[in-house]
């Protein structure tokens, strides 16, 4: 309304409701827009971590905003089998008011966070207590639907939670196929316990503010023992202490035919552990581990004959090491907070198609982005010797750089058209040598 000052105080407040309904309206149609992105897999298919990861650069939200638009997604849209039959949604009496605009979205994430603590034994309970709390929700506000609904569980559950079953008192820890990884479950007891939280605690902590933006790492306390754990086991094994195993050091192998190599389609396979475990790879993931300085990587024939045996190599000098963590100041991918010490040097230009191990062809990664920009979607050039990212077409805003580890760089006029910092650290950074390897080089050094 453009004459908004001439509206009477009855029409000004109907014209505010209306907008209200229309928000909802639109946010259940991206909720629609959100299931199917993941039932078609385009986040893992880009490099993302999961769907939330991908709305957060297609929306340009928060990830907690991304996370309960994708549970929204995930409650409210019905299934459709393989068979082409469709299956309610998971919350349908929600769903439907939610469809109708007659709820937003703070109500959708109040009524599924109050359903999440119905204690299990009152199960029965829930569609009873869904369709109670979405009817008024149709004429209370968010606040209001989720008191209503802690003290509704008060009541069913005067007891209060059950005692739990005991644990078994052995530890345990089992890896299983999960769709596109594995999932992992297990129980420690609370020495085990003691003893691996604290050798993950430096690894775990949330990555401290960075620059004058103060952005906050927004991993959640499960994702973050999830990466600490990965990167415990990497840094084992990169001291090389873990002994033998089956007469040859504990290494991971990855074995990549030739034309996957060269052409970029195809798959590898992963082995990994004892009793000869391994997992078949995307032609993507083949590539980016096969140029791992941690990981032996086994070149195939045509014929299935071995070509070549990747050996375990830092070809990158300490000063290289230090000039790009100068450079860069950790993960180079705009919005990364990852220091230096857990990245990798990857090379802009493939060592496949000839790049070369100089610092006009290096970039620090962590080991996400290292598996995005291997995906394809994103491409990376140095200009004025510091690495710009072009995004794919689908991400607005055009090309960036990472300014977070470098606020020194922040505020300061530039003479240079394309964003490049002054040309005084362009000298400084390139001052540091490093050698050019020839011949088979891995894509990045640690």
């Amino acid at each position: 309304m453009d004459d908004v000052w001439q509206a009477g105080d009855e029409e000004l407040l109907l014209a505010v409701a209306d907008v209200q309904e229309r928000i909802n309206r639109e946010s259940a149609s991206l909720v629609a827009l959100v299931a199917e992105i993941a039932t078609r897999g385009l986040a893992g298919d880009r490099g993302f971590r999961d769907t939330a990861d991908l709305l957060r650069t297609v929306q340009n939200v928060s990830r907690a905003t991304a996370r309960a638009r994708v549970d929204a997604a995930r409650a409210l849209s019905p299934l459709y089998l393989i068979t082409g039959e469709r299956v309610d949604a998971e919350l349908p009496e929600l769903a439907a008011a939610f469809a109708e605009g007659a709820v937003g979205a703070e109500h959708v994430r109040v009524v599924q966070r109050v359903l999440t603590m119905l204690p299990p034994h009152l199960h029965e309970h829930r569609p009873v207590l869904e369709a109670d709390l979405v009817h008024h929700a149709r004429t209370l506000d968010p606040d209001a639907v989720e008191k209503l609904g802690r003290r509704a569980i008060a009541l069913l559950d005067p007891d209060g939670p059950r005692p739990r079953e005991p644990k078994p008192s052995r530890n345990r820890l089992t890896l299983r196929p999960q769709g596109a990884g594995f999932e992992a479950r297990g129980w420690f007891d609370t020495e085990s316990a003691a003893m691996l939280r604290t050798a993950l605690s430096p690894l775990t902590a949330p990555v401290p503010p960075d620059g004058p933006t103060g952005a906050r790492d927004e991993r959640s306390t499960a994702e973050r023992s999830g990466d600490g754990l990965v990167e415990l086991a990497r840094r084992m094994l990169a001291t090389g202490d873990l002994g033998v195993e089956n007469g040859q050091p504990v290494t991971v192998t990855v074995t990549v035919p030739l034309d996957t190599l060269t052409t970029g389609t195809g798959a590898g396979l992963l082995g990994f552990g004892a009793g000869g475990l391994s997992a078949a790879l995307a032609a993507g993931d083949a590539l980016r581990l096969a140029c791992d300085a941690r990981v032996v990587p086994v070149v195939l024939g045509t014929a299935g004959e071995p070509l070549f045996v990747g050996r375990e190599a830092r070809l990158a000098t300490r000063g290289q090491r230090r000039a790009l963590a100068q450079r860069d100041g950790g993960c180079a991918h705009p919005g990364c907070e990852a220091p230096p010490q857990w990245c990798v040097a990857h090379h802009v230009r493939h060592w496949a198609d000839g790049g070369t191990t100089d610092l006009d062809n290096l970039v620090l990664l962590c080991p996400h982005h290292h598996r995005m920009v291997h995906t394809g979607d994103w491409t990376i050039e140095i200009v004025g010797g510091f690495p710009l990212f072009h995004p794919p077409p689908w991400a607005p805003g055009g090309p960036r750089r990472n300014p977070l580890h470098r606020p020194d760089l922040v505020g300061h006029r530039h003479d240079h058209d394309d964003g490049r910092p002054p040309v005084a650290l362009d000298a400084v950074v390139g001052a540091v040598p490093g050698p050019r390897v020839p011949g088979v080089t891995p894509c990045h050094q640690r």
